[in-house]
């Protein structure tokens, strides 16, 4: 087999192989396709929060710890991990170093998100020592102060809709890192409780401080507010129970809560944008038709003004653009609305490629060189070019990318894969079907 056929073999089994890595590309009847799709086509909840410090460095403002921040993302990973969402991003947003992007394809109780994802969850164990109704009354002996070693918490009462308040032990029985794993149960009566496990050193605490400590109450603590405050009857070790007021599905939020673990600061809600389904098909939808539109007229200029060139061009736009989406499917890269954006800018650039060519294969046949010279002089000298033209765009996507948040990330991926197809589509596809239409024939002129 000569070159060009061997040529032939390679290009047509890759184009081949990324048409089978693209089926389906957005699936059927409610299946997820082979494209990762962004919140903006697929559907979901896109919010932005804010970390609080917690105090103020000396002689400067607030701020937050790069330490801190990592540590929120982490945690919100987790926790979003026991939402069962597929595909959410979370990541740092902006550039002042106390914001976090999270957007949540899919998922339609965004009231719970949210309530998952604020909370700080810090959950602790303290002995009690009093209980009182009212503040001012529990801290009657104490003429109004609180003891160094004491601290008064808020919770709930022994009867339902009324909150008492407990003075507690400073210093925690055990603590949130003790905990080695918490689930959503039944009591004895089939009340709903959160029953946890704790780690061997965890366990060890509290079951010292339970085993002289019988008779007396013991407050779990979560996020600074007393959830239940049992008394000990007995000695307890490495499992136990969270009983308060709370339904079965209050119970499984704190369950997962508990096992993502506690957020190191506080956070607020900055921004908050949800994108309905229906919404998201009518975004690929009309994705679709204007990525369609501009393949139609870029193939109507390129049949009427190079003839049937134009159908070689034609050919590598198609190739390039099947490329494109399998490379973002082998790679899961997202694809969004400006994503889109970039597929139908790749797809310009790439007829930009072709016009390069073709003029200069013109200019040869102009000077009376054969067809074959013509386009293998026509190609050759136009390679410098095209990878200059494509290097200097594709350092203006790295920049995009480097700086850019969401939409304008996912542009840059887009406009990136696409302007490394485009060079192997324009270039090598092209230059072969030039190949494939002149071989073997004694063709001096052809139709350009």
């Amino acid at each position: 087999m000569t070159s060009w056929n061997w040529r032939a073999v390679f290009y047509g089994t890759f184009l081949i192989a990324c048409g089978i890595a693209i089926w389906p590309p957005f699936g059927r009847n409610g299946t997820p396709g082979k494209l990762k799709l962004g919140l903006d086509l697929r559907g979901g909840t896109h919010l932005v929060l804010q970390v609080l410090p917690e105090s103020s460095l000396a002689g400067g403002p607030p701020r937050v710890a790069p330490k801190t921040l990592n540590e929120v993302i982490r945690t919100l990973e987790r926790r979003v991990n026991q939402l069962g969402v597929a595909d959410p991003v979370i990541t740092e947003y902006g550039g002042s170093g106390d914001r976090v992007l999270v957007q949540l394809p899919g998922v339609d109780d965004v009231p719970q998100a949210k309530r998952l994802i604020v909370s700080v969850a810090q959950l602790s164990l303290h002995l009690v020592d009093r209980v009182a109704p009212t503040r001012e009354g529990l801290l009657a002996q104490f003429r109004g102060g609180v003891p160094p070693t004491l601290m008064v918490l808020e919770g709930q009462g022994d009867a339902p809709g009324l909150n008492a308040f407990c003075l507690v032990r400073r210093q925690a029985v055990v603590t949130g890192r003790d905990l080695k794993s918490a689930h959503a149960g039944r009591g004895e009566l089939g009340e709903p409780n959160v029953r946890f496990a704790l780690k061997p050193q965890g366990a060890e605490s509290l079951e010292r401080e339970t085993a002289r400590s019988i008779g007396r109450r013991l407050a779990i603590v979560l996020d600074e507010r007393v959830i239940s405050a049992p008394t000990i009857d007995g000695v307890v070790g490495m499992e136990g129970q969270i009983r308060g007021r709370f339904t079965a599905t209050e119970a499984e939020e704190m369950a997962a809560l508990l096992r993502a673990g506690a957020l190191p600061a506080k956070m607020r809600y900055l921004q908050e944008l949800t994108v309905g389904a229906s919404l998201g098909r009518d975004s690929i939808r009309a994705g679709l038709v204007a990525s369609g539109a501009a393949i139609l007229l870029i193939a109507t200029f390129m049949l009427a003004y190079y003839r049937l060139a134009g159908v070689n061009a034609v050919i590598a736009l198609l190739a390039n653009l099947l490329i494109l989406l399998a490379a973002m499917a082998w790679s899961r890269a997202t694809l969004t609305l400006p994503g889109i954006a970039g597929i139908i800018l790749t797809l310009g650039v790439g007829v930009d490629t072709n016009v390069l060519v073709f003029e200069r294969i013109r200019e040869e046949l102009r000077h009376g060189k054969a067809a074959r010279d013509a386009v293998r002089n026509g190609f050759d000298r136009v390679w410098v070019t095209i990878l200059d033209t494509h290097a200097t765009a594709l350092i203006a996507a790295a920049v995009l990318f480097q700086f850019g948040t969401g939409p304008i990330k996912g542009f840059a991926v887009t406009l990136a894969i696409g302007l490394v197809a485009n060079v192997f589509a324009s270039y090598f596809v092209s230059k072969l079907l030039f190949e494939w239409v002149l071989h073997g024939r004694p063709a001096s002129t052809l139709s350009i």
